[in-house]
């Protein structure tokens, strides 16, 4: 009897754990690599344009998944200030378009069993290098190392993957995209 009430106990915990915490999908970190550009001088671009790259022989990262980050972050950015960019996908050398770069340093889908066993193991990881660039004008405004860790143990951490945690990722570059502070 005691066994059942421990193993529900625990269940219930970890349902409570997985609806209550948004971990997976909270926004991840920008650390600034320069200067942070003011909100007022990004205001001046009307145009929006992101290219991303995986550095690296050891990043497991398709074209898919690079595509369905830049969607991500472009819907960010959209739900954030949907008013801000007129055009989304505009040439990287049109004067106005403020040109994102995303190489992505590490891209680690982790272990879901290990995340079961133990948080802390398996952990899931996005890395990339940012920068935001006016290449009509060559010139780089702003970098930043944008990371998302996810390290949940138990039922959530087992049933929690790489395109939950995107989301936080792609919400980090979106608040260094449009000058946000970065919490």
């Amino acid at each position: 009897m005691q066994s059942r009430h421990s193993a529900s106990l625990l269940m219930v915990s970890s349902l409570l754990a997985m609806l209550g915490s948004g971990c997976a999908s909270t926004a991840g970190k920008a650390r600034p690599l320069s200067a942070v550009a003011k909100p007022e001088t990004l205001s001046q671009y009307t145009k929006l344009s992101v290219t991303t790259s995986a550095d690296g022989d050891a990043i497991l990262m398709t074209d898919r998944d690079r595509e369905r980050i830049t969607a991500l972050i472009t819907q960010k950015i959209r739900s954030r200030a949907p008013d801000r960019f007129a055009s989304f996908g505009a040439p990287a050398t049109d004067p106005g378009t403020l040109h994102v770069t995303i190489a992505f340093t590490r891209y680690e889908d982790g272990n879901a069993f290990s995340r079961l066993v133990q948080a802390g193991l398996g952990q899931i990881h996005i890395d990339a290098e940012v920068a935001l660039e006016d290449r009509s004008r060559h010139e780089v405004i702003a970098k930043f190392d944008v990371t998302k860790t996810f390290a949940w143990g138990g039922v959530y951490g087992a049933a929690t993957g790489i395109k939950d945690v995107e989301e936080g990722f792609a919400e980090a570059v979106a608040k260094a995209v449009l000058g946000e502070s970065q919490d």
